[in-house]
Protein backbone atom coordinates (compact mmCIF):
# COMPACT_ATOMS: atom_id res chain seq x y z
CA UNK A 1 0.00 0.00 0.00
CA UNK A 2 1.33 3.44 -0.95
CA UNK A 3 0.37 6.63 0.86
CA UNK A 4 1.55 10.25 0.74
CA UNK A 5 2.31 11.73 4.17
CA UNK A 6 3.87 14.88 5.63
CA UNK A 7 7.17 14.81 7.56
CA UNK A 8 6.80 16.08 11.15
CA UNK A 9 10.30 15.40 12.41
CA UNK A 10 13.54 13.80 11.27
CA UNK A 11 14.53 11.50 14.15
CA UNK A 12 17.74 10.17 12.67
CA UNK A 13 19.41 9.02 9.51
CA UNK A 14 17.00 6.14 8.96
CA UNK A 15 13.86 7.16 10.89
CA UNK A 16 11.39 10.00 10.47
CA UNK A 17 8.07 10.88 12.11
CA UNK A 18 5.21 11.55 9.71
CA UNK A 19 1.49 12.20 9.72
CA UNK A 20 -1.29 11.56 7.27
CA UNK A 21 -4.40 13.65 6.79
CA UNK A 22 -7.74 12.36 7.98
CA UNK A 23 -8.89 12.17 4.35
CA UNK A 24 -5.98 9.85 3.58
CA UNK A 25 -6.79 7.69 6.60
CA UNK A 26 -10.45 7.39 5.62
CA UNK A 27 -9.54 5.90 2.24
CA UNK A 28 -6.63 3.79 3.49
CA UNK A 29 -6.88 0.02 3.00
CA UNK A 30 -4.68 -0.54 6.08
CA UNK A 31 -7.01 1.48 8.31
CA UNK A 32 -8.36 -1.65 9.95
CA UNK A 33 -4.88 -2.59 11.16
CA UNK A 34 -3.66 0.94 11.90
CA UNK A 35 -2.93 2.02 15.45
CA UNK A 36 -2.00 5.63 14.73
CA UNK A 37 -4.69 7.28 16.83
CA UNK A 38 -3.19 10.75 16.41
CA UNK A 39 -2.16 10.00 12.82
CA UNK A 40 1.52 10.57 13.70
CA UNK A 41 3.87 7.60 13.37
CA UNK A 42 7.43 6.60 12.57
CA UNK A 43 8.61 5.38 9.18
CA UNK A 44 11.92 3.99 8.05
CA UNK A 45 14.13 5.88 5.60
CA UNK A 46 16.16 2.85 4.48
CA UNK A 47 17.43 4.53 1.31
CA UNK A 48 18.78 7.52 3.23
CA UNK A 49 16.82 10.06 1.18
CA UNK A 50 17.41 13.75 1.97
CA UNK A 51 14.23 14.58 3.86
CA UNK A 52 13.39 17.73 5.81
CA UNK A 53 10.55 18.69 8.14
CA UNK A 54 7.49 19.67 6.09
CA UNK A 55 8.38 17.54 3.05
CA UNK A 56 5.72 15.30 1.58
CA UNK A 57 6.89 11.74 1.06
CA UNK A 58 5.39 8.58 -0.36
CA UNK A 59 5.54 5.62 2.02
CA UNK A 60 4.99 1.93 1.42
CA UNK A 61 3.44 -0.42 3.94
CA UNK A 62 4.00 -4.00 2.91
CA UNK A 63 0.67 -5.84 2.94
CA UNK A 64 2.27 -9.17 3.81
CA UNK A 65 3.89 -7.72 6.94
CA UNK A 66 0.71 -5.93 8.00
CA UNK A 67 -1.45 -9.03 7.73
CA UNK A 68 1.27 -11.27 9.20
CA UNK A 69 1.72 -8.96 12.19
CA UNK A 70 -2.00 -8.86 12.81
CA UNK A 71 -2.32 -12.64 12.64
CA UNK A 72 0.66 -13.09 14.96
CA UNK A 73 -0.86 -10.67 17.46
CA UNK A 74 -4.15 -12.52 17.55
CA UNK A 75 -3.33 -16.16 16.89
CA UNK A 76 -0.20 -16.74 18.98
CA UNK A 77 -1.87 -15.92 22.33
CA UNK A 78 -4.98 -17.92 21.42
CA UNK A 79 -2.88 -20.97 20.59
CA UNK A 80 -1.46 -20.86 24.10
CA UNK A 81 -4.91 -21.29 25.68
CA UNK A 82 -5.35 -25.01 24.93
CA UNK A 83 -1.66 -25.61 25.61
CA UNK A 84 -1.90 -23.99 29.06
CA UNK A 85 -5.13 -25.82 29.78
CA UNK A 86 -3.80 -29.28 28.90
CA UNK A 87 -0.54 -28.76 30.75
CA UNK A 88 -2.47 -27.71 33.88
CA UNK A 89 -4.82 -30.70 33.55
CA UNK A 90 -1.83 -33.00 33.05
CA UNK A 91 -0.31 -31.71 36.28
CA UNK A 92 -3.52 -32.59 38.11
CA UNK A 93 -5.16 -29.17 38.40
CA UNK A 94 -8.93 -28.98 38.66
CA UNK A 95 -11.24 -27.55 36.01
CA UNK A 96 -11.36 -24.01 37.44
CA UNK A 97 -7.62 -23.76 38.05
CA UNK A 98 -6.87 -25.17 34.60
CA UNK A 99 -9.08 -22.51 33.03
CA UNK A 100 -7.35 -19.76 35.01
CA UNK A 101 -3.93 -21.06 33.98
CA UNK A 102 -5.10 -21.19 30.35
CA UNK A 103 -6.28 -17.57 30.57
CA UNK A 104 -2.94 -16.66 32.11
CA UNK A 105 -1.20 -18.33 29.18
CA UNK A 106 -3.14 -16.03 26.81
CA UNK A 107 -1.86 -13.03 28.79
CA UNK A 108 1.64 -14.46 28.62
CA UNK A 109 1.20 -14.83 24.85
CA UNK A 110 0.30 -11.14 24.50
CA UNK A 111 3.38 -10.18 26.51
CA UNK A 112 5.50 -12.39 24.27
CA UNK A 113 4.04 -10.81 21.12
CA UNK A 114 4.63 -7.32 22.56
CA UNK A 115 8.29 -8.18 23.24
CA UNK A 116 8.65 -9.64 19.74
CA UNK A 117 7.34 -6.45 18.13
CA UNK A 118 9.54 -4.25 20.36
CA UNK A 119 12.63 -6.22 19.28
CA UNK A 120 11.62 -6.36 15.59
CA UNK A 121 9.94 -2.94 15.40
CA UNK A 122 12.18 -1.67 12.61
CA UNK A 123 11.20 -4.43 10.19
CA UNK A 124 7.48 -3.67 10.61
CA UNK A 125 7.72 0.09 9.94
CA UNK A 126 6.49 1.54 6.65
CA UNK A 127 9.34 2.63 4.37
CA UNK A 128 9.86 5.88 2.47
CA UNK A 129 9.77 5.33 -1.29
CA UNK A 130 10.36 8.87 -2.54
CA UNK A 131 10.00 12.57 -1.81
CA UNK A 132 6.91 13.97 -3.53
CA UNK A 133 7.47 17.17 -5.49
CA UNK A 134 5.18 20.16 -4.84
CA UNK A 135 3.81 20.12 -8.40
CA UNK A 136 2.38 16.62 -7.94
Amino acid sequence: MLEVVTVHDVRGKDRIRVSCSSAACNGCKGGLFCNTKKRVFDVSNVDGLAIRKGDRVEIHLETRRTIGGTLLTLIAPLLLFPLGYHIAKGLGAGEGLSTLIALGSIALGFVGVWIYFKVNEHSYLPTVRRVVEEAE
